[in-house]
């Protein structure tokens, strides 16, 4: 697709030099990406909701500098129609490439992550000049208990028996006790599937982490649920090492991963969008119980 007009004449006043090579991707949920010149990333919201998100991320992005190890996005522009940052290379961090390195590489990524978490969710809060908002994830009580109520009437018509039968006792185990919702608000991520984690391939490390739209105050286990729901348990347990805290978030972790996909296809439903019914799938589905 086309590089639309208005982008153009947009980065042109943002980065006043000779573009010598643009990379359009309209793919995103709530952004337009422009790659320019393999170096610069510009980020243009695709609606209201999405304009919020990005002036949250250029606080947060901004009062997270020097607090994170990994590299993530340090915007030298921000403005109510977009953001720019230095690009930060790699390729997306698939699962099944991950799987094919060795032992030694496997836990050397997890431990970059496993330390990137643990330095994410250490941040003191307080700290911040800003009102930090709630971070995009559904994880208090009430909401799940209505998410399950819809799941039920719209999308258990669709699954077949056994999937129906694992759904519900999936859900109907974990919301019978309240308390399994009970954490510490700590800053999260809540949004880091492969495509986010930027995987140098020739020296087999993390380069960053990029696209923290939907940070902010909530519960570390919804970060984890992405990474079980990604990369399967067995990944998930190498973060132990150095970040033997996480174990205690598993089970939320566990139920919030296996909860995902009907959750997108109720969104895709109630949306009435086919899109969002294929949004997340090939998950790992490697879940311990």
């Amino acid at each position: 697709m086309p590089l639309p007009e208005r982008y153009k004449t947009r980065i042109g006043e943002i980065l006043p030099q000779v573009i010598k090579d643009v990379e359009f991707n309209d793919a995103g949920l709530m952004n337009d990406i422009v790659f320019v010149n393999g170096e610069f990333v510009f980020r243009f919201p695709k609606h209201e909701h999405a304009l919020k998100h990005l002036r949250n991320e250029a606080k947060l992005l901004e009062f997270l500098q020097g607090k994170i190890t990994l590299q993530i996005p340090e915007p030298f522009f921000v403005s109510d129609d977009a953001m720019a940052y230095r690009l930060i290379s790699g390729e997306t961090l698939r699962r099944d490439r991950l799987l094919k390195l060795g032992e030694s590489e496997q836990q050397k990524i997890a431990d970059q992550m496993a330390q990137f978490f643990k330095e994410l969710h250490g941040v003191d809060a307080a700290g911040a000049d800003f009102e930090i908002p709630p971070a995009d994830a559904l994880v208090e009580y009430e909401g799940w208990v209505g998410a399950y109520a819809r799941i039920k009437e719209k999308v258990f018509p669709l699954l077949m028996p056994h999937v129906r039968d694992f759904m519900q006792e999936h859900f109907e185990d974990f919301l019978a006790d309240e308390n399994n919702f009970t954490f510490e608000t700590k800053m999260v991520d809540t949004d880091i599937p492969p495509y986010h984690i930027m995987f140098d391939g020739e020296r087999k490390v993390i380069n960053g982490i990029i696209d923290l739209g939907c940070a902010g105050l909530g519960d570390p286990a919804s970060d984890f649920s992405v990474i079980v729901y990604n990369y399967g348990e067995g990944f998930y347990r190498r973060f132990f090492r150095l970040y033997p805290e996480a174990e205690q978030y598993l089970k939320r972790a566990r139920f919030y991963a296996g909860a995902q996909e009907v959750r997108w296809i109720l969104t895709g439903i109630e949306r009435n969008d086919n899109w969002w019914l294929t949004v997340h799938t090939s998950g790992a589905k490697a879940f311990g119980y």
